[in-house]
Order: structure tokens, then C-alpha cells, then sequence
């Protein structure tokens, strides 16, 4: 069997990977020279918005994916900035930190060191409509919603600007720090991952922004909450999240963000990108069904865009409120503490907050 795949991102190379291992060499097109990312940062996976079995990432990518990758460290702490509230929440099991980078221990040149025999043809612009003639299957894996667009399966959802720093100073290797403020990030957010105890990243999401207002909003977080690091490298990055169905049209499966990876609420997807790609090799080498592999994914990002519609009506006092119900007793243990989905709660939290700024107002 012929598979061609499009994109070396983490759906890519899962999928490889897992191809592999059930006996089928693919063919796997990155039109980039490297592996890896065009900059350094740090990302998280949080089990507030993954809920893997057990609360144990790394147990589930080796016993149920087969995919063996080291994280930078856990994460035991996690810092909420609201406009005049914060919450500290402290867990042995919050999450993990992996490192993207074109380097040998991002989290996708570690996935990639573990394939043998793919072939992997680098710098290389694929096209689908050739591949579809050439290859029994495509994978579109590419990390944009170009191809699922031109076949009218795209519904987006979230789109903006991304603005980061890798920036020097003292660090807690454990700790994530979140912002959300409408004075900088309109209905984004923002967040500080380190790598070590010295190095960080300083990322800056503003939604429904024009790449020319980017560095406005920069300028505006920085002041507003006072960071003065030393500034390493910076980049800007469009980011758009979307709904994709179907998943797959005639020998053609879209994976990662080109099949709707991307959570609606924290933009990230790290974890549904790796499963989907491993999903997409089963269903060729198995014939599983695609989109039933995908149901906890699909049903999970609808649940966070629904979500994110009310997160979206909140103004800054809303953001004050809902981090100050995020820190009752009852709340946090429900969202940090339990494997039980918590959206549905969120979603009644934030119709109740909207309600009471409509009164106020």
C-alpha cells in the first residue's frame, strides 16, 4: 500500500510512526529544510483541557499510541491573571511542558528519531491533487486549513495573532503563568512557559487582530503587567483554530489542525494532533473508522467552543468573577483534581457571569 503524507508537524510524524509499526512505509512531504519548528518556544499539555486516562499523558502516548516522548517537566503549578483578581493552583498533575524547537529534543524531532525506514523528503511543497492520483492514501497533516478550505469541510472558529518572546530571567521550571485581559488580548490570552530556571517563553494571542495592530497589544501587555525580561528572540505568527467534517474525503484524511486539532478555547493541541495522526494510520492499515476514533476529540473541542462563545461576552469585571468562582473550593477541585468533564460547569459559570454583566449594565 502507497501512503504520502503532507507535513512533518506532530499529526505527520504520529502517523508515520504509526504506520510503521503496522507494517506500511509512507512517503512523508515537509516543505520546510528542517524538522522541527521556525522558533524556539515552550508549550504545555494541561489536563484541565485534555483529560487523558488516569491524568497520565505520557502513559497513554506509550501504552495506547506507542509513542515514547520525554516532556521538559511536569507541571505542579499554574498562576491565573484576571485584570485585578489571581489564583495559584498547586497539583502534582496539571500538565507537562515540551519544548518546540528544530532541535534533537523537541517533541517532534523525538517522535521523528524514532521512525526507520519513512522516507522523508524535506524542503519538498506537495501537492495534493498529484498525490491523490499517485498514492492508495493522503494524509494532509500540514498544520493549515488551506486544502480543508478549498474542499468546503472548514468552519473557523478562532483566528488572530500570535506574538512571542523567548526571554531571560529566574524561573519555576514547574509553573505556568496565564493572562486574559481586554485591554491587550481582546477575547485572547496570554502565557509565560519556561525551558529552564533562566530561559522562557512569552507568548501574546489577541483575537480578530490584523498583523499591523500586533505589536500595539505587545506593547500594551508588557506595560500593563509590568514584564521588563530581557527579550532573546520574538516572532509573530498568524493562529486560526477551526471545525473540520468530515475528516476524510475519498483517499484523503485530514489530521492535526488540517483536521480540527486545535482546541476553540487555549488554542492548544498537542495532544489531539499526536492522536489524530495515529488515528489516521489505523484507519489505513486497519480500517478503522476515522471519525469514531476521533468522536472524544470532536465532541470535546465542540464542548470548548461553546465554551468559548460565552468566555468570549465576558468583559474585564467578567474575567474578575470567573476567576474568582474558579478558585471556590468546590470549583477547583472539579477542574484540577478530578477526571470528571468539567466543561458543561464552565459553560453554566460563564452564562451566569454574562447574566449578571447584562443586570449591571
Amino acid at each position: 500500500m502507497k501512503v504520502a503524507i503532507i507535513g512533518a508537524g506532530l499529526a505527520g510524524l504520529a502517523c508515520a510512526h504509526e504506520l510503521e509499526r503496522l507494517g506500511i512505509i509512507p512517503d512523508l512531504y515537509e516543505k520546510n529544510a528542517y524538522i522541527g519548528e521556525p522558533f524556539n518556544h515552550c508549550t504545555a499539555m494541561l489536563r484541565i483541557v485534555d483529560r487523558p486516562p488516569n491524568g497520565d499523558y505520557m502513559k497513554y502516548f506509550k501504552d495506547k499510541l506507542y509513542i515514547d516522548i520525554t516532556p521538559l517537566a511536569p507541571i505542579r503549578r499554574m498562576m491565573h491573571y484576571a485584570p485585578t483578581k489571581k489564583l495559584m493552583v498547586k497539583g502534582k498533575n496539571l500538565g507537562f511542558f515540551f519544548l518546540r524547537s528544530n532541535t534533537r529534543d523537541s517533541v517532534k524531532n523525538q517522535i521523528c528519531a524514532a521512525l526507520n525506514k519513512t522516507r522523508v523528503f524535506l524542503n519538498y511543497t506537495a501537492d495534493l491533487t498529484t498525490l491523490k492520483k499517485k498514492y492508495d492514501y493522503v494524509v494532509v497533516a500540514n498544520g493549515s486549513s488551506l486544502y480543508p478550505k478549498e474542499y468546503g469541510l472548514w468552519q473557523t472558529w478562532f483566528s488572530g495573532y500570535v506574538r512571542g518572546a523567548v526571554v531571560h530571567g529566574n524561573f519555576d521550571t514547574s509553573r505556568i503563568d496565564m493572562w486574559v485581559n481586554q485591554h491587550y488580548c481582546r477575547n485572547g490570552y496570554a502565557y509565560l512557559t519556561p525551558f529552564s530556571e533562566k530561559k522562557a517563553s512569552l507568548i501574546l494571542v489577541v483575537s480578530e487582530c490584523d498583523e499591523r495592530d500586533i505589536d500595539e497589544y505587545w506593547k500594551a501587555f508588557l506595560y500593563y503587567e509590568n514584564i521588563r525580561y530581557p527579550i532573546i528572540e520574538e516572532f509573530t505568527q498568524y493562529h486560526s483554530s477551526g471545525f473540520v467534517y468530515p475528516k476524510t474525503v475519498d483517499n484523503v484524511i485530514f489530521a492535526g489542525l488540517a483536521g480540527g486539532s486545535i482546541d476553540p478555547f487555549l488554542g492548544f493541541g498537542q495532544f489531539n494532533s499526536i492522536s489524530m495522526g495515529v488515528f489516521a494510520a489505523r484507519t489505513i492499515a486497519l480500517g478503522l473508522d476515522y471519525h469514531k476514533q476521533c468522536r472524544y476529540i470532536s465532541k470535546k473541542n465542540l464542548y470548548l467552543q461553546q465554551l468559548r462563545q460565552g468566555f468570549n461576552q465576558l468583559d474585564n469585571k467578567g474575567y474578575d468573577s470567573l476567576l474568582s468562582a474558579m478558585g471556590l473550593p468546590g470549583v477547583r477541585t472539579l477542574l484540577y483534581k478530578t477526571t470528571i468533564n468539567w466543561i458543561p460547569l464552565g459553560s453554566s459559570i460563564i452564562k451566569k457571569i454574562n447574566k449578571n454583566q447584562l443586570r449591571i449594565g
